[in-house]
């Protein structure tokens, strides 16, 4: 009789435990490709939205700034020397005795352009600007006369005719065929912070649906977390700056355009990403001009932006200057 033995194949114990060994050192290699991609997804998409927003700020920024200083060949001190609405501004942003707010007044001049830092601010039009940021404020015309017929209700305008000219609006403006009416802005931009999130907001002057005269507010882009600025003055009066003096160096002569003209402005921008990155951890110095911004050791991504804007009209003139 022939007995046959039958043979068992498998794995051994030990080859079992080489195996798993194997697997689990391939999946730890693939956890940590996998969450390396992703950061730098994150990263990616965080730097890339980044700039789509910077370059959306910087444009709306030389929108506004490069006419700073235009009104349309008049002198400042005639601008100042205006017959204004009536009615208080509601919410005016006023600094006295500094600056009159939107319309000129006998308890302050009226200074085309104004800035200042947020911590410690004057303006009777702000409570919760960030105190690290600076506010920036400016009045001017645009750079289009209108007619009669193409006035809007919400808006004022410097009327210009032969005997005179004035601030008014679409009710009270003259019937005159010659009289010309300029668009009047006053604008006020400043960070404000909602929550966690930093937010570039603006203040406008308007005409209410009553026929009022008041400030209205509204966000323009969330993510920006400073503006700080230093400004072009023309000591010489031949158009051209001759120097740039940073904003903690202004003073009310400067505002006022008595030593100087304020020809250019340099703007210095930081925005911060949207949300955080626990991946990532932000202790960087950012330079601004001769200011900066030191990260406080938290998981946002920031984009420094920087601009020179010369003004294209500038008429800050005065009698014989």
């Amino acid at each position: 009789m022939t007995l046959i033995i039958k043979r068992q194949y498998g794995l051994s114990l030990v080859e079992l435990m080489i195996a798993a060994t194997l697997a689990l050192s391939l999946l730890a290699v693939l956890l940590t490709t996998t969450s390396k991609q992703a950061q730098m997804s994150r990263e990616t998409m965080q730097l890339a939205m980044l700039q789509q927003q910077g370059q959306l700020l910087l444009n709306l920024l030389q929108t506004e700034l490069q006419h700073l200083g235009f009104w349309a060949g008049f002198h400042l001190e005639q601008i100042r020397r205006l017959q204004g609405p009536s009615d208080a501004v509601i919410g005016d942003c006023i600094r006295l005795p500094l600056d009159s707010g939107s319309f000129p007044q006998d308890a302050a001049l009226l200074i085309p352009l104004y800035a200042e830092f947020g911590a410690g601010h004057g303006l009777s039009c702000l409570g919760h600007a960030a105190e690290h940021s600076s506010i920036l404020q400016f009045k001017r015309l645009l750079a289009q006369p209108l007619s009669q017929s193409e006035l809007k209700p919400n808006r004022y305008y410097l009327q210009v005719d032969a005997h005179a000219m004035k601030l008014v609006d679409s009710d009270t403006a003259s019937t005159s065929l010659k009289t010309e009416f300029w668009p009047y802005l006053h604008q006020l931009f400043y960070v404000q912070w909602q929550g966690d999130m930093p937010v570039l907001m603006r203040k406008r002057l308007v005409r209410s649906n009553n026929g009022k005269p008041r400030i209205h507010t509204d966000s323009v882009m969330d993510g920006v977390e400073m503006l700080y600025f230093e400004f072009g003055i023309d000591s010489t009066f031949d158009g051209r700056a001759n120097y740039f003096l940073p904003l903690q160096q202004m003073q009310a002569e400067h505002w006022y355009q008595e030593s100087g003209r304020i020809v250019a402005i340099s703007y210095y921008l930081l925005l911060r990403s949207l949300e955080a990155d626990r991946q990532y951890l932000n202790e960087q110095w950012y330079p601004m001009g001769q200011s900066g911004f030191q990260a406080p050791g938290d998981h946002y991504r920031r984009l420094p932006l920087q601009g020179t804007q010369y003004f294209h009209n500038v008429a800050l003139q005065y009698q014989g200057g």
